[in-house]
């Protein structure tokens, strides 16, 4: 027991410190905030994902955050995206959800109705039968692609 306490606390500790925002995230989501309504999806357990966002210093850029943890459903469940949606008061149709996940994020977004923007992330490449709208291997694209002529603003 006392080896699984230190073994626990090392993890925490070592993934605490390798925890890092993406290069532009925050330039992006600044700059997304003026024009779009933010709302986050993600897996895990609750106390796990709640410390992450917290600590990365992004929650206030999202007017909603569902934690699979909380819903006892996640990615890719479509089901979990329309209870995002519902809170902001979105239909699938104009929304528009960016992951790096194609198995979870892509084809959650598929199964919902929702457009995809894949954020390939070099190393992190998958294989897995979904349709992206966009694919981008930066944060930086984003905001291009989702202009008002080009995109709805949810």
């Amino acid at each position: 027991p006392e080896a699984a306490r230190e073994l626990s606390a090392f993890f925490a500790e070592r993934r605490r410190k390798a925890q890092r925002l993406m290069p532009d995230a925050l330039e992006v989501l600044t700059r997304l905030k003026k024009t779009h309504r933010l709302g986050m999806l993600t897996n895990g357990a609750s106390s796990l994902q709640r410390e992450k966002i917290s600590m990365s210093g992004v929650a206030g850029f999202f007017e909603q955050i569902v934690v699979s943890g909380e819903e006892k459903v996640g990615k890719p469940n479509p089901e979990v995206f329309f209870r995002l949606l519902g809170r902001l008061g979105c239909q699938p149709a104009e929304a528009v959800m960016v992951g790096n996940s194609k198995a979870r994020d892509i084809a959650g977004a598929n199964a919902a109705g929702v457009r995809a923007i894949w954020l390939q992330v070099a190393g992190a490449e998958e294989e897995f039968p979904c349709t992206t709208d966009h694919v981008i291997q930066s944060l930086a694209e984003l905001p291009a692609l989702l202009e008002p002529a080009r995109a709805t603003k949810h």
